[in-house]
């Protein structure tokens, strides 16, 4: 009986675990098409934003997490891209995430930067804890280069 009570609880972590891992990660870069300045006459290109998620057995086991979005051309990435017993759901991770965005976009000027970090235990009766670092921030236009 022991040995099927291990298999079950087993089983069901990873149960768990797979039907979390469909939404552990989001990025999405979305381009304006506006000329309205921000900060002191700035314009904003696009905007952008990063959710990564952890999930954690008993607040500590790593279940897991979504990867941040690192590759790729697409403007919007909202795919299953998870990996099992890991904790990638970190604000560097985030900021490597937010480094690609750039590239994709073509500028490396942005303002006000987000990030945070919430933690949820109440939701899964104190078993699986939900760990969620966003960030997001506006994409500025380059800066035309100074003629001498």
């Amino acid at each position: 009986m022991k040995i099927i009570g291990k298999a079950f609880a087993a089983l069901s972590l990873t149960a768990i675990a797979l039907s979390f891992a469909g939404c552990s990660s989001y990025s999405e870069i979305a381009r304006w098409k506006t000329n309205i300045p921000v900060n002191d006459g700035e314009v904003p290109l696009a905007s952008f934003v990063t959710q990564n998620f952890s999930y954690q057995l008993l607040g500590f086991i790593p279940l897991c997490t979504g990867l941040p979005w690192t590759e790729g051309d697409q403007e919007i990435v909202d795919e299953f891209n998870v990996r099992l017993f890991a904790n990638e759901a970190t604000i560097d991770n985030n900021l490597i995430s937010l480094k690609h965005a750039l590239d994709v976009v073509g500028s490396h000027r942005i303002t006000h930067l987000q990030t945070s970090e919430d933690n949820s235990l109440a939701w899964s009766l104190f078993l699986v804890n939900r760990h969620e670092v966003r960030t997001q921030c506006m994409i500025l236009k380059p800066e035309a280069p100074q003629g001498k």
